[in-house]
């Protein structure tokens, strides 16, 4: 069954045309590594999925909830703000550099969202970000401040305020890219434990072996286009086009 669904999809920052028609889907439960050279299009694509950024054309469905579709004239037409934020409420998202508040407590980060956004109460937030700091591994940080964690640290903090929502879709934006080669484990690993929970999941990465492992599907995009998709095996281990294999040479040569 069909979660999310884009369907001809463009962008344009000024005169450059960032994603050039692109087709995308996502099946509840599955596991989507998107892969591919700087600038090809991955992160807008996110970015576009989760109404941080506007197609210029192109329709965009959640769970068959239209968020933009294309009119009569080519161009995307979005629904209202408010029906548009609550249906977007329905997928978190993990960005590259962490974006925690630095003035608040991890625990503070964590019970922000639910509190002023949901309306959750303060107890029952905190009892949900306990819970959350736990699945990530870091209890013993609850008082800590942003600044007091490392790279990685930050990042499961991310992920848990993320998960603080009870999104039904996860977005990672190349989580591990900003952080030293020595902690990247902590992070995939925390993900790999959320797809054990058939947590639907989109992710722009450049970590090959997690993308192979965790899943059920793999896109290679460049030029503003999905080139390729299919089993982790036909695009990293076997794919047929040269411009996947190049991609794959120059990966590996600078690992």
């Amino acid at each position: 069954m069909e979660i999310v669904k884009a369907t001809n999809l463009h962008k344009y920052f000024g005169k450059l045309h960032v994603l050039k028609g692109v087709d995308f889907h996502a099946d509840k439960g599955e596991i989507i590594s998107v892969i591919g050279p700087s600038g090809s299009g991955k992160s807008t694509l996110l970015r576009l999925l989760n109404h941080l950024e506007t197609a210029d054309r192109g329709s965009i469905r959640i769970d068959g909830q239209y968020i933009a579709k294309e009119n009569a004239e080519g161009r995307s037409e979005y629904i209202s703000g408010k029906e548009t934020l609550k249906i977007c409420r329905r997928l978190g998202m993990v960005f590259q550099s962490f974006n925690l508040f630095p003035h608040m407590s991890v625990t503070e980060n964590l019970m922000e969202a639910p509190v002023m956004v949901s309306g959750v109460s303060k107890a029952v937030a905190a009892e949900k970000a306990e819970s959350l700091l736990e699945k990530v591994g870091l209890t013993d940080k609850r008082d800590a401040y942003p600044g007091q964690l490392s790279g990685g640290q930050q990042q499961r903090v991310a992920i848990a305020r993320a998960l603080a929502m009870d999104p039904e879709i996860m977005l990672f934006d190349e989580p591990t890219s900003a952080l030293d080669p020595e902690l990247i484990g902590e992070v995939l690993n925390v993900i790999k434990n959320l797809a054990a929970e058939k947590i639907t999941m989109i992710i722009v990465t450049h970590e090959m072996n997690f993308a192979r492992e965790i899943s059920d599907r793999v896109l290679f995009m460049d030029g503003g286009v999905i080139v390729a998709g299919g089993t982790p095996d036909d695009i990293l281990v076997n794919p047929d086009h040269q411009r996947i294999r190049d991609f794959l040479r120059k990966i590996i040569r600078e690992a």
